[in-house]
């Protein structure tokens, strides 16, 4: 199978592309394929988010969006045996991997195909936090058909599993992204590829809501400086 084919049939019909990784032959080339698929689709949009910013931002943020994806799977596939095991539902390890990578991929290309839109809303020079708050929007819309992906990891597809699989990897994948920050830059402020670690996702992402709106935390409020009365942002 092609790149395009797997593609395909991830799009179509997920459940047959998971059954067919069940075979050993057929496991390494569709687990291939849909690795590609996660560092392509991610890393487009990536891009697309750097743009916000612009320069070395770009290639930042195109390098750091296929990790946001991957490191999830690596963290949250050995603790979904387990979680099918306690409900006593048998699963095979090439089963549950394909399921994986079934759904970081369908949420890549996903995202993948709504960066056009985003890149179109950046260019009219969004606030930040709006920005911020788009691309958290993006990434959920287009990240829960990923993870209704999660339930085919069993042909019995039980409630339990499928719903602490589903949770533990939209955790993992939310905290993931704020460790991995920044992916949208200020205009005004030095390009890194990361920053320190602070807070979390949750009270970062109830800040920026905030602020899109002209609701200011107090650490962000202008305060005038000088003869002239201009302000600084803290």
């Amino acid at each position: 199978m092609t790149l395009l084919d797997v593609c395909r049939a991830l799009l179509r019909d997920p459940a047959r592309l998971i059954e067919s990784a069940e075979d050993p032959q057929r496991f390494a080339e569709i687990a291939s394929r849909l690795t590609a698929a996660i560092l392509l689709s991610a890393g487009i949009l990536g891009a697309v988010v750097g743009t916000y910013r612009g320069g070395s931002q770009v290639i930042f943020a195109a390098l750091k969006m296929p990790l946001l994806v991957l490191v999830p799977l690596i963290v949250v596939l050995p603790a979904m045996g387990p979680l099918y095991r306690l409900a006593d539902v048998p699963v095979s390890s090439r089963r549950l991997a394909a399921a994986g990578l079934a759904s970081a991929a369908r949420t890549s290309i996903l995202a993948a195909a709504a960066g056009p839109v985003l890149w179109l809303l950046y260019s009219v020079e969004l606030d930040y936090h709006l920005s911020i708050v788009l691309l958290a929007a993006l990434l959920i819309l287009t990240g829960l058909p990923g993870l209704a992906v999660l339930r085919l990891a069993s042909p019995s597809r039980p409630l339990g599993p499928i719903v602490a699989s589903a949770a533990l990897m939209g955790l993992v994948l939310s905290q993931t992204g704020w460790l991995l920050r920044p992916f949208v830059v200020r205009p005004t402020a030095e390009i890194t590829v990361l920053r320190p670690v602070e807070g979390d996702i949750l009270s970062a992402l109830g800040t920026s809501a905030m602020s899109s709106v002209g609701i200011y935390p107090d650490e962000f409020k202008l305060e005038p400086r000088g003869a002239l009365g201009k302000s600084r942002d803290r």
